[in-house]
């Protein structure tokens, strides 16, 4: 008699040799059997799977490759520790630092959201501000930083490197992203735990708790930098946008807050058009960075339709008022 393992036949026989391996090497997982390995949606770099072992559901990442090469995984696996403790993200089982795989608890019956949930329904932008409160005034300290500025920077290094030759335009951009490092000398923005690419589908609704999963680029930041991103990442209109940083707040931004948000949101999509270009920009794969980074990211929103963006950013301190105007065409 033998046992049935139920596996997606999309699963390549390499992956599923992975996987086994992996839950192998594991010694909370000792004597324990798989049944079921499916394929969960989303991921960008990595591959992910819900694997069910002694009938209790897994969720499994297997790392991309190469990905070593500019994620900070020591950190991650110590600020996503942090996160999974507070109850913002799944609880860990197993995670390797040297390769960044990773092994959590399955949250059962969950939704994983898409950028139509939060736009047709007001709740889940309720739900998203009050998580993000929560894990930015927890008090915590993750071990890395996360430096727009200094990400973008690592970004055009690494594709220097490579000898990549960049699009019509950068320069313009790289202009922009020097006066915000400027800016930023003489106005550091605050600091506190934050995700940094809180997309979509890296929050689940199990209707009992709304989690934030994948702390890849955690790191402590400017916390409008996440609500920035989230705003990006869902498509918000100006309206949909104010009521989601009104549950945030509790008010109307302040002129500070304004200029901090529209600062962010440009860094936002600058730092992601150039992570396309370095994790996909290469090869056969480049028209597909070019409009993945262009387009989806909202750039060819910022170099084609002329937006300028003119804005306040005052240091209370000193009552210095710095404009700041982003013309960028």
């Amino acid at each position: 008699m033998y046992d049935q393992i139920k596996i997606e036949p999309s699963i390549s026989l390499e992956t599923i040799g992975r996987v086994f391996e992996l839950i192998s090497e594991i010694p909370f997982f000792a004597k324990s059997r798989i049944s079921v390995i499916e394929i969960l949606p989303g991921g960008l770099t990595n591959s992910n799977y819900k694997v069910t072992i002694d009938n209790v559901t897994y969720a499994v990442r297997l790392a991309g490759a190469g990905t070593m090469e500019y994620l900070n995984r020591p950190a991650e696996k110590h600020n996503a520790q942090v996160m999974a403790d507070i109850g913002i993200s799944a609880p860990i089982i197993y995670y390797d630092e040297t390769t960044g795989n990773q092994v959590c608890k399955y949250i059962d019956d969950c939704k994983t959201l898409k950028i139509k949930d939060f736009k047709e329904e007001e709740n889940y932008l309720s739900m998203a501000a009050r998580v993000f409160r929560n894990y930015h005034d927890c008090k915590k300290e993750f071990i890395s930083n996360f430096d727009p500025l200094k990400e973008i920077e690592n970004y055009i290094n690494l594709l220097a490197a490579k000898n990549f030759e960049f699009y019509e335009g950068a320069e313009t951009m790289r202009d922009k992203i020097n006066e915000i490092s400027e800016l930023f000398k003489h106005n550091p923005p605050p600091t506190a735990p934050c995700h940094n690419d809180p997309l979509c589908e890296n929050w689940l609704d199990d209707k009992k708790d709304f989690y934030l999963i994948d702390w890849e680029y955690g790191g402590m930041n400017d916390p409008l930098f996440d609500l920035g991103a989230l705003s990006i990442e869902a498509e918000l209109t100006d309206q949909q946008e104010r009521f989601f940083l009104q549950q945030y707040f509790g008010q109307d931004l302040t002129e500070k807050q304004l200029g901090s948000l529209v600062i962010n949101k440009f860094l936002c999509d600058a730092l992601w058009a150039y992570w396309a270009f370095r994790d996909r920009g290469f090869g056969d794969t480049l028209s597909y960075a070019v409009w993945y980074s262009l387009w989806d990211h909202g750039f060819g929103d910022t170099l084609h339709r002329r937006v300028s963006w003119r804005v306040s950013y005052r240091r209370l301190s000193t009552g210095v008022s710095w404009r700041v105007s982003y013309s960028l065409m």
